[in-house]
């Protein structure tokens, strides 16, 4: 394992390729391992732009001005901004991860970041949940993890983030209570 970027980490690592790394929510299920990932709800933004752009061109194109630049511009919008999107949020929906063991956190914020960061228990002094409009709606946020070290590690888009915080302050008791014990 190799040192974090994080600026004055002393124990906070990233995990490289090959080494231990967050397990699929299938084998955390079988084995009881807490996993929190991004719900379906990520896909959203990119419905409602097809939808938004798509209603957009159809009334031009009622109206019969479909031939000029701005029904040109939704044509090219729903055509390839749409598309990449919906991989963007495929891939943040496949890769957002955070997972909790017996002394630390493993934890991805998700796609473009391909590396899980291990986050020892000792090293935690606050978890803080951030949320939008559409996060209370949707019971989606962020959960912002503050390090001793005054860093902190953000994870956006996860699925019922005051379920993840709870669990996450339980095991971290758990764990006091084994090394003080």
């Amino acid at each position: 394992m190799t040192e974090a970027n994080i600026p004055g980490s002393d124990t906070v690592e990233r995990i490289e390729d090959g080494e231990t790394d967050i397990m699929e929510r299938r084998d955390a299920r079988a084995v009881g391992v807490p996993l929190f990932t991004a719900d379906w709800h990520i896909f959203i933004p990119t419905f409602v732009i097809l939808v938004v752009y798509s209603l957009a061109w159809l009334y031009l194109a009622v109206t019969g001005q479909s031939d000029g630049a701005l029904a040109r511009l939704f044509i090219v919008v729903v055509a390839m901004g749409v598309p990449l999107l919906a991989v963007h949020a495929f891939l943040r929906h496949q890769t957002i991860r955070l997972q909790i063991n017996d002394d630390h956190l493993l934890c991805n914020s998700g796609w473009p970041n391909d590396r899980a960061t291990k986050v020892p228990f000792d090293q935690i002094e606050d978890l803080e949940i951030k949320r939008g409009l559409y996060g209370l709606f949707f019971q989606e946020g962020t959960i912002i993890i503050h390090l001793k070290t005054h860093n902190r590690i953000a994870i956006a888009d996860l699925r019922e983030p005051g379920k993840v915080k709870a669990h996450v302050e339980k095991a971290m008791g758990e764990a006091d209570k084994r090394i003080g014990a």
